[in-house]
């Protein structure tokens, strides 16, 4: 049977096309609730913005962005992401009333996924750097 080694530049590559995949999905899914959610307010009326709102868009608003960042600068986005998504989760955990498990798996957990992802590309870029 053939023996097949694979390179560390793929496995790089493929951490960091997956990554950008995740975070692409994670930050075009979030912006797409917050940019609805802004509208059903801004038409209707009814829900006037609640301070746990306001923060839940800003720390949304710092994912997305970190993301971008991310595309260019792994380290310092990834870094960003999974400090925000740890801000979500804490967050959610706070203002959850029942599920709690539920709001902070759904609230922070895409963005911890994708900003971990980030940080190991960046940490594999770093290590085929020094080889």
């Amino acid at each position: 049977m053939a023996n097949i080694k694979i390179k560390d530049s793929h496995k790089k590559d493929w951490v960091h096309l997956v990554a950008r995949l995740v975070g692409v999905l994670v930050g075009a899914t979030f912006l797409f609730i917050l940019v609805s959610e802004l509208i059903m307010e801004a038409t209707t009326g009814n829900n006037p913005l609640e301070i746990e709102g306001a923060i839940l868009a800003v720390l949304v608003i710092i994912g997305i962005t970190g993301i971008v960042i991310a595309w260019r600068k792994e380290g310092i986005g990834g870094t960003i992401v999974t400090i925000t998504a740890i801000a979500l989760c804490v967050f959610a955990f706070v203002t959850a009333g029942r599920n709690k498990a539920f709001a902070v798996l759904v609230a922070g957990g895409p963005f911890l996924v994708t900003g971990i992802l980030f940080l190991i590309s960046f940490r594999k870029s770093k290590e085929m750097e020094t080889h």
